[in-house]
């Protein structure tokens, strides 16, 4: 995808707003430049250069692929007279594919740039008590196990795009939390990385769980919309979804079940983790299991993948990932071999 004027405008107006917020203490509490997992109370602003580099090994054709991820992170807090009022996140990515054949609709072709965002919001200051927050803008959606777990630019994933539709969308989230319960709701465009508005999609996505300091969790999710097609007609989509977690000492039980539909077909899906983690989640192990059910297909599609991370601090990490199907609709089973680095300056 050649980047076109709007997407050059777009990369360009968030790079020159981060840096002029950076610089607008006059409004804003003393600053202090911190990186994402050891973010405190005192923290107000960090600007971080964010780069991947991703090794894609089909073992079907013994072909490889590569994938570079290049943006920011910026996050600001902002008060006035010592009052909060709220905090601007910015994460625009640019991300050049080299050889990836099959590519996602981010790219026209195995060889291509695409601007991505990422989360692009405005979070307002607590309201009623501190029992709901409001976010504006690129937001992620509260889906099933996805909404617990900070899975972005890592290659530990729960495919919530194969539910939800999306897994992140322009529009409006608000979360909380009630009694023993935290919710999440949010109503977005239903396009995904660009605003896409013929057509008229939209997407509700809606969850309910219980509250993340117990070593057993729950949660409901909901999402009804139509979501925006390249053809001019939009998608039905409707799912609910049950999801689990569990904890004993370094160990980790996670489980998902959704079932719906996309337009008239019938869409059932069931995630299923365990995983492993040592000392401060520097090391985590984790293998992982899908599988697929769609109304127009006489098979189904199962999936395993395994993977390790390695992340001593918030500044390096080291994934490596492999995923191979039991059944795949029939179709020519995949096989998939991963690695990836990343560092945050």
């Amino acid at each position: 995808m050649k980047l076109k004027g709007p997407q050059l405008f777009s990369i360009q107006f968030v790079l020159v707003f981060a840096f002029f917020t950076s610089q607008a203490d006059e409004i804003a509490m003393p600053t202090n430049t911190y990186s994402a997992s050891s973010a405190g109370a005192t923290s107000q602003t960090r600007f971080v250069i964010d780069y991947s580099l991703r090794l894609n090994m089909n073992r079907n054709s013994d072909q490889s692929s590569q994938m570079h991820f290049l943006g920011f992170d910026f996050f600001r807090n902002f008060s006035i007279n010592g009052k909060d009022i709220g905090a601007l996140l910015i994460q625009p990515y640019l991300i050049k594919a080299v050889r990836l054949n099959p590519h996602p609709g981010l790219f026209d072709d195995p060889d291509d740039t695409a601007l991505q965002f990422r989360n692009v919001y405005f979070r307002f200051a607590p309201l009623f008590d501190g029992r709901a927050q409001i976010s504006l803008g690129h937001v992620e959606l509260p889906y099933g196990l996805e909404r617990e777990y900070e899975t972005n630019a890592t290659l530990r994933q729960f495919g919530n795009a194969w539910d939800a539709g999306q897994k992140d969308d322009w529009g409006v989230a608000i979360d909380g939390y009630t009694a023993s319960l935290k919710y999440d709701v949010s109503m977005t465009r239903g396009s995904g990385n660009e605003w896409r508005d013929d057509g008229d999609p939209y997407l509700l996505t809606a969850r309910v769980g219980t509250r993340l300091d117990n070593w057993v969790a729950f949660g409901l999710t909901v999402v009804k919309g139509e979501l925006w097609s390249p053809s001019g007609h939009t998608n039905e989509r409707e799912r609910v979804a049950v999801d689990a977690r569990l904890e004993y000492r370094r160990w980790g039980f996670l489980g998902q079940y959704s079932r719906g539909k996309n337009n008239d077909v019938s869409a059932r899906r069931s995630v299923v983790e365990v995983n492993w983690n040592y000392g401060y989640d520097e090391w985590l192990i984790y293998a992982q299991g899908y599988h697929c059910e769609l109304g127009t297909e006489t098979d189904n599609q199962s999936t395993m993948s395994f993977g390790l991370r390695f992340e001593p601090n918030n500044r390096f990490a080291f994934e490596i990932d492999y995923t191979a199907d039991i059944s795949n609709f029939g179709k020519q089973k995949r096989k998939l071999l991963r690695g990836q680095i990343r560092l945050r300056i």
